[in-house]
């Protein structure tokens, strides 16, 4: 078994730490953020200081995936946050086509309901129990590498790339027989490979992004509202997540363009907020609840980037792999980060099982085309969600209907999914990357529906306000 280092004790980094150990291997965590988590879910909320999770008090909900993810392969986590007050919710509930009970088989779109901070301390506890080391306070400066191996090129004699055998920290050399980068999208990466001789990764990012605006609330009964009121719902300037949470908290989160100066200004001011989240029909019941977040939470430059380390056949550095957001990280609005980070900790656990790490060049290869494979078709779809969604921004701000074939029929499946059960279900498959989401979209009767509806979606304005409606009402 391998002596593994794990950078970064976020979830990521604890779901791939979890998944390792389980195969026996010797696992340590390290983390740069120097306080343990709290007892307690409140501390955890209220006290726990954590600047190397800047999402640590935004809206957050994990995907039904992740749910089938970890209850399958790390079902103790599941528990540990379900004891800890998780709520375990389906997302297909709360959407007004839903008109009957919930099928047996619908048990797929469960997933868990919690502020980050109660995800984040139940998995530290869960990875200490299991002997997991969490080295806090540690900073990683660089790789340790002071040796290479040759990589075979077709017939020829080859060449020479680094090999990483450890860390460089603020405590010394920490020697490892692989290296997995859970850092996240704030990763060191590219300038360590740099010190090490290993040109720039390949990078592939999308130019511009989304600002969240969030706040969390706390029901004045502990019980959230029972209305039919959407998790997600988009205008033409702005699109509202409403997430419920653990112990009768709740998130509202705006969601706007980085760069809509207007906009992004106004919305820092809670009155300005609290008007915007009122266009929304049905969602003014959601600001009766008392704040529990200071001011308006803001996050900004969220879009989605990839990273590729090494091509399926040549790798340029050996004894290193990044997961979840240190490989890609896709825009938090459609909310996939957790659940491609733990298929991504299962695509190294499942390598490693065959490869071992003293094959070297085997396991960066074997683990790049897994990685393109498995995790490549769910972050194109993302990118392309993202870049339509800003142009229909862009063209609603101007005045003028965003076309295009792909996205509107993409809206036309989401305007049937709100007054018919099957294309709900279809279009909630496909958005918690569930498996069978290929099969539900493709069947005769919901392609043709859909086909039917493409002219009125082509015709009618995005729901909401105009750009000028906005504007007024978020005014000083």
């Amino acid at each position: 078994m391998a002596r593994i280092l794990v950078l970064g004790a976020a979830l990521g980094g604890l779901q791939t730490a979890l998944l390792l150990a389980q195969d026996g291997h010797d696992v340590t965590v390290l983390e740069r953020d120097p306080h343990p988590a709290p007892p307690d879910t409140e501390s955890a909320w209220s006290h726990w200081r954590r600047p190397g999770i800047p999402q640590l008090r935004l809206t957050h909900l994990p995907l039904a995936r992740w749910h089938q993810l970890a209850e399958a392969h790390l079902p103790g986590l599941v528990r540990e946050m379900t004891a800890s007050g998780a709520v375990r919710m389906n997302v297909l509930a709360p959407e007004p086509a839903l008109r009957g009970p919930l099928l047996p088989v619908d048990e797929r779109f469960d997933t868990l309901a919690a502020r980050r901070s109660l995800l984040e301390s139940a998995a530290t506890r869960v990875a200490e129990a299991a002997g997991i080391r969490i080295r806090r306070g540690i900073t990683c400066r660089g790789l340790h590498s002071p040796r290479s191996v040759r990589i075979p090129c077709g017939a020829g004699p080859g060449s020479r790339v680094p090999q990483v055998t450890g860390v460089e920290t603020s405590t010394g050399t920490l020697p490892a027989d692989l290296v997995v980068d859970c850092t996240g999208r704030r990763s060191q990466l590219p300038s360590w490979l740099r010190a090490v001789g290993v040109p720039d990764p390949i990078e592939e990012s999308g130019r511009r992004g989304f600002t969240y605006y969030s706040r969390y609330f706390r029901s004045a009964d502990g019980a959230l509202p029972t209305d039919k009121f959407p998790l997600v719902a988009e205008h033409g300037s702005l699109g509202l997540l409403r997430i419920p949470a653990d112990h009768g908290t709740y998130s509202l989160c705006l969601i706007g363009r980085s760069d809509d100066q207007e906009v992004r200004h106004a919305l820092r001011d809670e009155r300005a907020w609290s008007a915007a989240v009122r266009l929304f029909p049905g969602a003014d019941v959601w600001l009766d609840g008392e704040p529990i977040t200071d001011g308006i939470q803001i996050m900004a430059g969220l879009t989605d980037r990839k990273r590729t380390l090494y091509d399926t056949e040549h790798p340029s550095v050996t004894g290193l792999v990044a997961v979840g957001d240190a490989w890609a990280f896709t825009t938090p609005a459609v909310g996939r980060g957790l659940a491609m980070s733990l298929q991504h900790s299962l695509v190294l656990r499942d390598v490693l099982r065959k490869t071992g790490t003293a094959h070297a060049v085997d396991l960066v290869t074997q683990f790049a085309r897994a990685t393109r494979d498995d995790l490549g078709p769910v972050y194109r779809q993302t990118s392309a969600y993202t870049r339509h969604r800003i142009a229909e921004m862009d063209a609603h701000a101007a005045g003028i209907p965003y076309r295009n074939p792909e996205w509107t029929r993409a809206k036309a499946l989401a305007a049937l999914a709100r007054h018919n059960a099957d294309a709900l279900r279809a279009e909630r498959a496909a958005a918690h990357l569930l498996p069978d989401a290929h099969d539900l979209l493709h069947t005769p009767a919901l392609t043709d529906a859909v086909t039917r509806l493409l002219p009125d979606v082509e015709q009618n304005a995005p729901p909401g306000p105009t750009r000028a409606g906005l504007l007024k009402t978020i005014a000083p």
